[in-house]
């Protein structure tokens, strides 16, 4: 998933907005395609399988992107892997219920619980930070929830387990992205992001012998695919940041719903309703407002809940 850590961010003399910006739309676009090959796979493979595959295409544009800016040791070493054991840990489990949750619901209704992330990661860092958290964070947090209670719309049958999977999801990537708080001052976001890959390849890689099968060279292909958007969009992502403010691209994560409904719709057939754009609406809302306080906090701002490349 994707998170702004301490490293990179914009220099003085190196921001350009409209490049910024650019990147992150395109960023997040990319990861709606990426998500779309996974969707396709998980109608004839396993979930770990998928994410093994996915995982070892990725690191091409990681490892790329690390060598260029700083260098390979520079990015990935580390002083704190007791961090990256506890990050890649739960990126291990919120992929495998991103990536399963895919097969059970529509990418845009995945795409409108996961946005809770931010909410989750603002609650949890009262516990896990010790950080105040005041009382507009808390009622944007409670007003947050409820437009969840409103997408699920409880005793409709919307509540099921791919529903709960997303949101498993998204509160195990809270967790991990906290973590990366904790190390934000000496670990790099290519360290985080490369060794939670790496993390989620190697475990989901040693299952497949007897969760997987051979796939078809045209499921290799959209394998290869989906990886390598996955790579490229982290590139973009962590350029952007490079480029602008972290307050400015990490809004751009909600663009995500636009290609949700887009691919959903010309893919897979998918139409959501109107009740799912309300409580979207209102998760968006408060997810916002929560950026704009760590802004004015000066706290490190978090975006929304995206994977990384696992």
């Amino acid at each position: 998933m994707t998170t702004v850590t301490a490293r990179p961010q914009a220099r003085q003399g190196e921001e350009n907005f409209p490049l910024g910006i650019a990147l992150a739309f395109v960023a997040f676009a990319l990861y709606s395609g990426m998500d779309v090959t996974i969707k396709l796979l998980t109608k004839s493979y396993s979930v770990p399988q998928i994410i093994a595959l996915n995982s070892l295409f990725a690191l091409g544009p990681i490892l790329a992107y690390a060598a260029i800016f700083g260098g390979l040791y520079n990015n990935l070493r580390t002083r704190r892997p007791v961090y990256h054991v506890i990050r890649a840990t739960c990126g291990l489990f919120s992929s495998f219920f991103a990536f399963w949750a895919y097969s059970r619901m529509p990418i845009a209704d995945a795409y409108a619980l996961a946005f809770t992330a931010p909410l989750f990661i603002t609650a949890l860092a009262v516990p896990i930070l010790k950080e105040p958290v005041g009382w507009r964070r808390w009622s944007a947090i409670g007003v947050g929830f409820i437009g969840v209670l409103v997408m699920l719309r409880p005793g409709s049958g919307l509540i099921n387990l791919g529903s709960l999977a997303v949101l498993a999801g998204a509160l195990f990537y809270s967790v991990g992205m906290l973590v990366t708080r904790l190390a934000r001052n000496t670990e790099t976001s290519v360290s985080f992001a490369f060794y939670a890959t790496l993390a989620s390849g190697t475990v989901f890689g040693a299952m497949t012998p007897w969760l997987g099968r051979m796939p078809t060279l045209h499921d290799l292909g959209l394998s290869a695919l989906g990886g390598t958007l996955c790579g490229v969009a982290f590139v973009c992502l962590l350029t952007a940041f490079r480029k602008v403010p972290a307050a400015v691209a990490a809004p751009f994560q909600y663009t995500q719903i636009i290609w949700g409904v887009l691919f959903g719709y010309l893919v897979f057939g998918d139409v959501p309703d109107r009740t799912l754009f309300i409580g979207l609406a209102i998760v968006i809302s408060s997810g916002l407002y929560i950026l704009y306080r760590e802004t004015v906090l000066g706290r490190q701002v978090t975006a929304p809940a995206k994977r990384e490349c696992t």
